[in-house]
């Protein structure tokens, strides 16, 4: 009787052993990634000083998943055309949240998808612009993000190129210079575009969508240079998340 409890308890001891495991090897062999961001309500922001958001609560509970250290105060937010350069250069370097499209696939490791969204053009309603295809777009001044993911859809389906698109660091100066005029269209997201009218204290109603583009998905974009070991702990990590319903949880948190 004593020698079937030892075993029994031996037993218990190593299932618990196989179970701590894997966080103690991805603690010891998890490397330290340089995490950047930009502003994107309610996916990635800065409120009151730190970084929030649906993808950063996500990535916080895969990097604690994994064996990571790291917290909210290591991730830095730049304009996206300084978070993409960053990205291409540095080894180990994590955007979010990053569209994956054909022109980037290649060029980053993926972890996600974290959700789906479309991207919008947008005008002022009095203006009542028309647009029916690609084709109609170049008839037209458009504002958009440097090195955002529409102007590579632009330079592919529309012909266009960057001397083509009035660039601007980010959605607010975008929305400000369509309600002003000094560009007709603005290119982005619909979400982007609401809170960049409140924080310019704009009424959202003054302006519409006149041409939607398919939707795409978003991810955690990685160098390409990161390990693939490191790429397949925080995807299955993100899988789990998922599949556990947290991913959820954290959507309805942020009224999603």
């Amino acid at each position: 009787m004593h020698l079937q409890k030892f075993n029994l308890y031996l037993l218990l001891s190593i299932l618990l052993c196989f179970l701590i495991l894997p966080s103690t090897v991805y603690a010891e062999s998890f490397p330290k990634l340089t995490l950047i961001t930009e502003e994107w309500e309610p996916y990635n922001f800065r409120k009151n000083g730190t970084i929030e958001g649906i993808s950063t609560d996500v990535l916080m509970l895969m990097l604690e998943r994994a064996g990571s250290t790291q917290a909210r105060n290591d991730i830095k937010l730049y304009p996206w055309a300084r978070s993409y350069k960053m990205l291409q250069k540095n080894t180990n370097t994590l955007l979010f949240s990053t569209t994956r499209t054909e022109e980037r696939e290649h060029m980053f490791k993926w972890v996600g998808p974290i959700f789906n969204t479309k991207y919008h053009f947008y005008a002022l309603k009095n203006r009542h612009i028309k647009i029916n295809s690609f084709k109609d777009l170049k008839k037209y001044r458009i504002g958009t993000i440097r090195k955002d993911v529409i102007e590579d859809l632009l330079v592919k389906n529309a012909d266009m190129n960057s001397k083509d698109f009035d660039q601007v660091s980010s959605t607010l100066q975008n929305i400000i210079k369509l309600s002003v005029g000094r560009v007709d269209l603005a290119a982005q997201s619909k979400e982007s575009t609401l809170n960049s009218c409140k924080e310019a204290g704009l009424n959202p109603n003054n302006f519409e969508s006149v041409f939607v583009l398919d939707k795409n998905s978003v991810y955690y974009a990685f160098n390409k240079e990161t390990p693939d070991s490191v790429i397949a702990i925080l995807q299955t990590v993100f899988d789990n998340i998922r599949n556990e319903g947290k991913l959820a949880e954290i959507f309805k948190k942020y009224g999603k």
